[in-house]
């Protein structure tokens, strides 16, 4: 039986995976929209708010590549406990769906510093995590061949993304704020705050999704920086995680060769396939007969 991937990273520019790999439900969720309130009676969208949205939509991204810093700071512990990965970051559009590798290669947690080769990619179909750490290759099947839906859809997706997404989707799953600019924010950027609506998968999992997007030059209508506010079995917000892009490479294009990940020499690999579908109703399946043969 596969067991489900660690949560991995989202927004990130892969929520999905900076945050932790994790299956998101792949069904179409009714929505809480709060006591008295339901999807024809929302209040006004907020004119900035809606312009921000629109360029986040219209954004468009065939292929990037950035530098990326992690950090993930515990709420019970000092700021020198935190830990902070520093890598880069690869997306391509592609068929059937597009592709992502992450690619870790330092690491700070407290006082130490420490090299790291640490990989998270996805190729459509299967999710491969390599940890110089551990020395394993773990291979995931996380979509089916034939699957038609979007693992990148927000609210539905295995790794849902912050461009590209439907302004619709976004206020179905999120309710938005319009955050003041603050003296440390990102220049030039706008800051608006995601609200996970009660009932969705995403709000089970964070209070907040904070995002910084760029205004203008190339990086405009791109999340620059995000930040989650994380919480615990319990419900309550344990640890904040931020992530920052820098050096952005926007649709300049590269090798295919970047989504292979072999496996070294020592490392063990460890496959987890999807299990069978059932057949459709009424359809046996292929032994059916033997089984229950006496």
């Amino acid at each position: 039986m596969r067991t489900r991937p660690p949560y991995a990273i989202w927004t990130g520019i892969l929520l999905g995976l900076l945050c932790g790999v994790a299956v998101w439900g792949q069904e179409r969720r009714a929505f809480d929209l709060g006591a008295g309130q339901s999807s024809t009676t929302q209040p006004a969208l907020d004119p900035k708010i809606d312009k921000i949205l629109t360029r986040l939509e219209n954004r468009a991204v065939h292929d990037l590549r950035a530098r990326l810093v992690w950090r993930q700071r515990y709420i019970l512990d000092l700021d020198e406990d935190a830990v902070t990965k520093s890598g880069e970051i690869w997306y391509q559009q592609a068929e059937p769906v597009a592709k992502f590798l992450i690619h870790f290669t330092g690491k700070i947690a407290g006082q130490r510093k420490d090299k790291l080769n640490e990989r998270h990619l996805f190729d459509s179909r299967w999710y491969v995590e390599l940890q110089s750490r551990t020395k394993t290759v773990t291979r995931r099947e996380v979509r089916r061949p034939d699957d038609p839906g979007d693992p990148y859809k927000v609210g539905e997706g295995v790794f849902p993304l912050p461009f590209g997404q439907k302004k619709a989707d976004i206020l179905r799953e999120f309710a938005v704020q319009r955050i003041d600019p603050a003296k440390d924010d990102p220049p030039q950027t706008d800051h608006v705050r995601l609200i996970p609506r009660a009932s969705t998968q995403t709000g089970r999992t964070y209070k907040t999704l904070d995002f910084w997007v760029s205004r203008e030059g190339r990086t405009a209508g791109l999340p620059i920086k995000v930040q989650v506010a994380k919480k615990d079995g319990t419900g309550k917000v344990n640890s904040y995680i931020t992530i920052t892009f820098s050096d952005t490479r926007l649709n300049q294009g590269f090798s295919q060769s970047v989504f292979e990940i072999k496996v070294p020499s020592g490392y063990q690999e460890i496959v987890e396939r999807l299990e069978p579908m059932p057949p459709p109703p009424g359809v046996r399946s292929p032994g059916a007969e033997a089984r229950d043969s006496p």
